[in-house]
């Protein structure tokens, strides 16, 4: 291992009109120790092509056993004391690399960066806009940098994948063995837990956006139709999840898995409800409210007043005039 050095693995699946500018983005990098490797999980395009025109790079490629399997091959192949893994169809800023590494500190294991999404918002504003995650999770700002000690990190990756694979840097020390080969989506997700839920890990991030993720038609989570992703995430992954951490769990953490299985089927419902499928909204939402029913409850109640307020703001109530009884 090389003290100072960045691993980036760039896994990559027929996307040659794509991942030239993904390597760019790396080789730009105003850090100088990186070591940047090319896995292509077996493309039938002109991926190896592209990349050859690129000297400073190591390829290799594999028969096609989808991204985990594709990051697993380059991390084999990794020498550095850090492991950065970035997407072939993302762009890092030029500093992504050194305004993470300025934040690995002794005690920091993990940092991840936020990024702009190509057609709207950036990646984090979803999650922490709610207030309870505001709460929990800014407590302690260094410059534009959070710190969150073990037990933050740990609830955060319970709570959700806070942040996909392009934009971590990890220090190589904390790394698992490898990526989960078995997850259909979660890899990236399945990654951060095995960090903080088999040592106590110190994670900093940022709100501020240092790259680009581009959704387009072949994204396997982003730009997807959601009921598909849901169905791959609620039915395979997440129950796989809950499986391979139970035994480390407490109840409460536990009811945190319920609680995210049942929104999926409240979500479900609802799409079955757009479609006028009612045995399926039915079907769902029973399955909603035995895995989570205080959760499942609140929801449809917040769901319901939400409705009644834009409806009643778009309708206001017509009161009649009063009628006076002509005076005798």
């Amino acid at each position: 291992m090389q003290t100072g050095l960045v691993s980036i693995i760039i896994p990559t699946y027929n996307r040659a009109h794509l991942v030239a500018d993904a390597i760019r983005s790396v080789l730009t990098q105003d850090y100088p120790y990186k070591q940047l490797i090319i896995i292509d999980d077996g493309s039938t395009d002109d991926t190896r092509r592209v990349v050859s025109s690129f000297a400073e790079v190591e390829y290799y490629y594999q028969d096609n056993q989808g991204q985990a399997a594709a990051r697993n091959a380059g991390l084999r192949r990794c020498r550095g004391e850090y492991i950065a893994s970035l997407d072939s169809d993302d762009i890092w800023d030029p500093t992504f690399l050194s305004s993470g590494l300025r934040q690995m500190q002794p005690e920091v294991n993990l940092v991840f960066m936020n990024w702009q999404v190509s057609n709207s918002h950036n990646g984090l504003e979803i999650f922490f806009q709610r207030a309870a995650a505001r709460r929990r999770y800014f407590t302690r700002a260094v410059g534009d940098w959070w710190h969150l000690d073990a037990a933050q990190s740990r609830r955060l990756m319970l709570e959700t994948c806070p942040a996909p694979s392009s934009a971590l840097i990890i220090r190589r020390s904390a790394m698992p063995e490898s990526w989960n080969e078995q997850m259909l989506i979660a890899d990236d997700w399945c990654l951060l837990l095995d960090i903080v839920m088999n040592q106590p890990t110190t994670v900093l991030f940022t709100m501020v956006p240092h790259w680009l993720k581009r959704v387009h038609g072949e994204n396997i989570y982003d730009g997807r139709d959601y009921v598909a992703v849901a169905e791959e995430l609620s039915s395979h992954d997440e129950p796989l999840l809950l499986l391979r951490y139970r035994s480390q769990l407490s109840r409460r953490e536990v009811v945190i898995f319920r609680q995210r299985q049942a929104e999926h089927h409240v979500n479900y419902a609802y799409n079955s409800y757009k479609v006028r499928d009612k045995a399926a909204l039915l079907r769902h939402m029973a399955t909603a409210f035995q895995l989570a029913p205080l959760a499942t409850g609140w929801r449809i109640a917040h769901e319901v007043l939400n409705y009644g307020r834009t409806y009643f703001a778009k309708t206001p109530i017509k009161i009649p005039a009063r009628r006076y009884a002509p005076s005798a």
